[in-house]
């Protein structure tokens, strides 16, 4: 099969994966959310900041490694898979020893007995993040998918079966460690590669070097993404912290996983065409001005009908999480711009860059922080929202200097359709207003049949818009 066709059937599988197998696992979080409210998924939000750093510390950005070298050996494997489970049991031991300091900073005893337990998926999904890696190297998407699906499935149910009897915050545990554990055991029992004694001092210092930049820059990104959680959780109250943490995590499902999607899929593809500067560079313009033209208008499309929908949803408990959804929503479009210019960086294997970008952009981000506290709550949402596109310009300036796609030439080719989307909220929002007597789903029906129409009106009067894009992609499957 060639790379083109393995391409798109990887967008396919990752695209079925993503829409029905995850998509289970999101409907399931809506359904706890009404049953536990928003005192338990606050408690989640308060130890977010330590799962993420301790995923980062893991994997330490050596199974990207894996990916990106093109004659990885067993040796490699191995190496990587010893290092990974060494890393997993050192990040469980120092979490759980500390997890009685961080109940007593947010004042939650119940904490230590969460963080104890859900810590518990570093060593599960260490066992198994060589064979992910092998996968999606091999881009073997479908069988990525065929996977995960009984995995999510088993957790699923037994978090809703624990949230039903009201279990509280140890259904949304229960439903990760499930889902870790089932993936974990159906990759080791399926996979066609096992660790062997191979271990290389000197495959170990390779990956790594390219690595553990990786491993910074996401650890720098988890500690400024989460700390609005630190502060939130800190300062305001539990149930505060818990519409905002759902909010986020709703901003979070459309964007990351289209973002998702396309770069698990691209990034073996792209790494493949390290060498044709100009092909790759025309690829990535297809699909950053692609994904954006569906991202753009899908997060502030959600971000106008936010009322009725979280109505329906979630019910009339959560509606205070409804200014928190909007704001971050504005953020929210920009994540694919900045994933993919990040990608470029690791393609290229310049993992430097990626760290020196991330620090960079950390310091703009602590100073956003500390000005917008003193605005208090929304101040702070803001100040997230606000840095994200001042720290755009950073991200595609590195990646531009690789391939022939410079900052003005993406900016040219973002900002018509942000101008397009954001004139579609304010259509859908003035939608709703003149609908507010009519049922909830009649309002968002109505209002998402007119933005659908308004922004697939006005694009196509314009033949290099992305939409001509999406659809020779449906229809015939070529970018």
């Amino acid at each position: 099969m060639s790379l083109k066709q393995k391409t798109i059937y990887g967008f396919i599988w990752s695209a079925a994966e993503a829409i029905l197998i995850k998509g289970i696992s999101f409907i399931a979080m809506l359904i706890l959310a009404r049953w536990l409210g928003p005192a338990d998924f606050g408690l989640i939000g308060m130890i977010a900041i330590f799962i993420g750093i301790g995923t980062s510390l893991v994997d330490s950005g050596m199974t990207s490694s894996l990916i990106r070298t093109q004659n990885a050996e067993d040796s490699d494997f191995s190496t990587v898979f010893y290092m990974n489970m060494a890393m997993s049991f050192l990040v469980y031991v120092l979490l759980f020893v500390s997890a009685p300091l961080i109940a007593r900073f947010y004042e939650q005893e119940v904490l230590i007995n969460v963080i104890r337990v859900y810590c518990l998926s570093f060593i599960i999904s260490a066992f198994t993040a060589v064979q992910l890696a092998i996968l999606k190297k091999e881009m073997k998407f479908k069988r990525l998918a065929s996977i995960n699906a009984p995995s999510t499935l088993i957790g699923v149910s037994v978090g809703l079966s624990l949230g039903y009897y009201k279990f509280g915050v140890w259904s949304i545990v229960a439903m990760f460690l499930t889902t870790q554990i089932i993936l974990s055991l159906l990759l080791w029992f399926t996979a066609s590669w096992k660790p062997s004694l191979n271990f290389s001092k000197q495959k170990l210092i390779y990956h790594y070097n390219f690595g553990y930049k990786i491993m910074l820059a996401g650890f720098l990104d988890t500690i400024f993404k989460n700390s609005y959680n630190v502060i939130i959780g800190k300062f305001f109250p539990v149930q505060t912290l818990g519409y905002y943490e759902r909010a986020q995590r709703f901003n979070d499902y459309p964007s990351l996983t289209l973002t998702g999607i396309i770069n698990q899929v691209t990034y073996p593809m792209l790494s493949k065409l390290q060498n044709d500067t100009t092909k790759l560079a025309e690829v990535y313009r297809r699909l950053l001005r692609l994904t954006f033209f569906v991202i753009s208008p899908l997060m502030l499309g959600g971000a106008a009908i936010a009322t009725p929908l979280f109505e329906i949803i979630l019910g009339e408990i959560w509606l205070p999480a409804i200014p928190f959804f909007r704001i971050l929503s504005v953020g929210a479009i920009l994540y694919p711009v900045h994933a993919f210019n990040l990608n470029v960086l690791q393609v290229y294997g310049r993992s430097d860059l990626s760290l020196k970008t991330e620090i960079i952009k950390k310091v703009i981000w602590a100073f956003m922080i500390f000005i917008g506290f003193q605005f208090g709550l929304m101040g702070l949402v803001w100040s997230g929202v606000i840095t994200s596109y001042i720290c755009l310009p950073i991200n595609m300036y590195y990646s531009s200097q690789l391939i022939t796609y410079k900052i003005k030439t993406q900016i040219l080719d973002l900002f018509p359709i942000l101008v397009l989307a954001g004139c579609t909220f304010l259509i859908m929002y003035f939608s709703i207003d003149l609908l507010k007597g009519f049922s909830n789903i009649l309002q968002i029906v109505g209002a998402s049949i007119v933005g659908v129409l308004f922004y697939s009106l006005i694009n196509s009067f314009f033949k290099k818009s992305p939409m001509f894009d999406l659809l020779n992609l449906i229809k015939n499957r070529k970018l």
